[in-house]
């Protein structure tokens, strides 16, 4: 029998790890992107550097973007974690009580003998 803990990240890990290639994709694209050597222009280029701040913003929204996904998926980790931090204190509680339960039968057959 798996541990709730197991169970837990079980239930958590295939669907993060099923998002993590698309994250890495969209995280290696924004990078090239943002890699790109800028060339030189002049002061009167003006159209130029209209564009080249069209394409920083373009940028900064898949940065944003891409930020969201994985403040979604560290939320869904912190949830799992959370729900098995439950478990296991469930657990522990349990087993506490069942370790009383069998010293005190331990006691009453001593007592009885």
């Amino acid at each position: 029998m798996a541990g709730p803990f197991v169970s837990v990240l079980a239930a958590s890990w295939p669907a993060i790890l099923k998002r993590a290639p698309a994250l890495l994709a969209a995280a290696e694209v924004l990078m090239a992107k943002s890699r790109r050597p800028v060339a030189p222009t002049a002061d009167s280029d003006v159209e130029a550097l209209r564009q080249r701040i069209v394409e920083l913003e373009t940028h900064q929204q898949a940065y944003a973007d891409l930020v969201k996904q994985f403040a979604d998926h560290i939320t869904a980790v912190a949830v799992a974690a959370q729900a098995s931090s439950l478990r296991v204190r469930q657990c522990f509680a349990l087993a506490t009580a069942g370790v009383c339960l069998g010293l005190l039968a331990c006691v009453l057959v001593w007592l009885r003998t």
